[in-house]
């Protein structure tokens, strides 16, 4: 490496920096599409146990089953 002349080395630098640059984008677009894709299966999942969960009986009613807290 010491035969190389300034602009090579400013080649080298700058080329090491965009292909860092654009690994770290790539990434972070990768963590937010997972992160949205796990939030999604989550609120999915939790809507499922909500439907699936009882409502709480009310003094002298019995406790309906199968209908959403919301309707």
């Amino acid at each position: 490496m010491g035969d190389w002349d300034g602009w090579s080395l400013t080649l080298l630098i700058t080329g090491g920096y965009v292909a860092v640059a654009l690994l770290v984008r790539l990434m972070l677009r990768r963590r937010n599409q997972l992160t949205e894709q796990f939030r999604r299966e989550l609120a999915k999942e939790k809507a499922r146990r909500a439907a699936a969960e009882p409502s709480p009986a009310k003094p002298g009613r019995p406790a309906e089953r199968g209908r959403s807290r919301a309707g």
